[in-house]
């Protein structure tokens, strides 16, 4: 293992040298000011479990053995500048968590991400990712939270998501996702703000008999149709303002946390 995160390092490219420790397995480099590409030498770190190189200043690809290294079950670059196309090819199917998150990065989410069958975690929020959620993501059997949110994702969410898995959160706000919706029903948390979803929204997620679900936002779509009265009793947070719903007033709205529903056409009396 070797731990060097959060010293104030004058900025300087990331070491090739790191390359030669070829039976480490934790590496963890966040918050050190590196520099430059990731180096081709990393590649020669065939026992590396972790990785770990967190806000620093890193630039270019993500090298493609990340995508491919059978031993990686944790990898963490979120917080760079890092750009390009992914591998087409990924096999890394030990993955458990993956976050790439808050880089500049312009893929297309690869299909090849559904082999990633140990995959709990899956952040690619705040890059410039376009082009459909694939459908294989949405049979990953072990996922449990995924934030897609502030890229340029376009479509529909795959309808098999949450069916196959523990899935607790789903964040993909402040894209261009559209269509309606299926589904859901084991979430603690649901955000689809800022979108293009049009349509009822799923009666499902509320009929869910378990007391998990806790907060909703789905403001800035296009849904319509009436809302339901009765919705869970520990809901706390429901933001549904500048959709179209119809109806009366859910009853729990007087206890809840945060209730916004501005500009719909709600009607009836107030609970």
């Amino acid at each position: 293992m070797l731990t060097l995160e959060d010293n104030p390092f004058l900025p300087a490219p990331f070491l090739v040298e790191f390359g030669k420790l070829t039976h480490l397995t934790y590496l963890w480099l966040s918050g050190m000011n590196m520099t430059s590409e990731i180096p081709e030498s990393i590649s020669s770190l065939i026992e590396l479990s972790l990785l770990v190189v967190t806000t620093n200043m890193l630039q270019g690809p993500i090298l493609t053995w990340v995508w491919r290294h059978k031993k990686l079950r944790y990898l963490y670059m979120f917080n760079n500048g890092l750009t390009s196309e992914i591998s087409s090819s990924v096999t890394a199917v030990n993955s458990v968590e993956l976050d790439v998150s808050s880089n500049n990065l312009t893929w297309s989410i690869p299909d090849d991400f559904g082999k990633l069958i140990n995959l709990t975690l899956l952040f690619l929020y705040i890059n410039q990712l376009h082009g459909s959620i694939p459908p294989s993501i949405g049979l990953l059997p072990n996922l449990r939270d995924i934030r897609l949110f502030e890229n340029m994702l376009t479509g529909s969410l795959p309808p098999e998501l949450g069916r196959h898995s523990p899935l607790v959160n789903l964040e993909v706000c402040d894209n261009n996702l559209s269509e309606s919706l299926d589904g859901y029903c084991l979430l603690n948390n649901l955000m689809l703000y800022n979108n293009h979803f049009t349509g009822e929204f799923t009666k499902s997620i509320w009929s869910v008999v378990t007391n998990q679900l806790m907060t909703v936002m789905i403001q800035n779509n296009n849904f319509s149709r009436t809302f339901p009265t009765q919705l869970p009793w520990n809901f706390s947070c429901l933001e549904m303002s500048n959709n179209r719903f119809s109806g009366p007033i859910p009853t729990l709205a007087c206890k809840m946390e945060v209730f916004r529903e501005v500009n719909n056409l709600l009607s009836g009396q107030i609970p």
